[in-house]
């Protein structure tokens, strides 16, 4: 991922169940998204992982994104409860250590709302804008 300030890479985990159908349902509906973002599908939110947070900014992206189901409508006995909780702590260590929380977004909703997914990329994406990338802040190899 390019380190350019401005050149806004978006790497995004989301929910099989829900995210990734709103994410096809904006596809089919040809609503505009950003170029400069790429989906993983995870099969719960709750899996996402801190350190794959973190490990997605070190490697040159600008932001990165969690979309699952709304939380109380997870098909993993409520998953989401514990990744809310774990990420919104991410976003305070981020912010401590000066990286940025605004780096990482948490969305929540369901299959039908390609609507409101189309909506927190596009706004994702704009807020990222003219931030550099992790990779530009990191030590490069001799």
């Amino acid at each position: 991922m390019s380190a350019e300030r401005g050149n806004v890479k978006i790497l995004v985990f989301t929910c099989r169940w829900c995210g990734l159908i709103g994410a096809d349902g904006a596809g089919r509906k040809r609503i505009e998204l950003p170029a400069s973002y790429r989906v993983i599908q995870v099969d719960c939110a709750g899996y996402v992982e801190p350190d794959a947070v973190i490990r997605a900014l070190a490697s040159g992206a600008t932001g990165v994104a969690v979309l699952g189901c709304h939380v109380g409508g997870c098909r993993f006995n409520d998953a989401n409860h514990p990744a809310l909780k774990r990420l919104e702590l991410l976003k305070t260590l981020l912010d401590t250590t000066g990286i940025g929380g605004r780096r990482l977004l948490l969305g929540f909703g369901t299959a039908h709302e390609s609507h409101q997914y189309a909506e927190m990329i596009v706004d994702f994406h704009r807020e990222l804008e003219g931030m550099p990338s992790m990779a530009s802040w990191l030590p490069q190899g001799e």
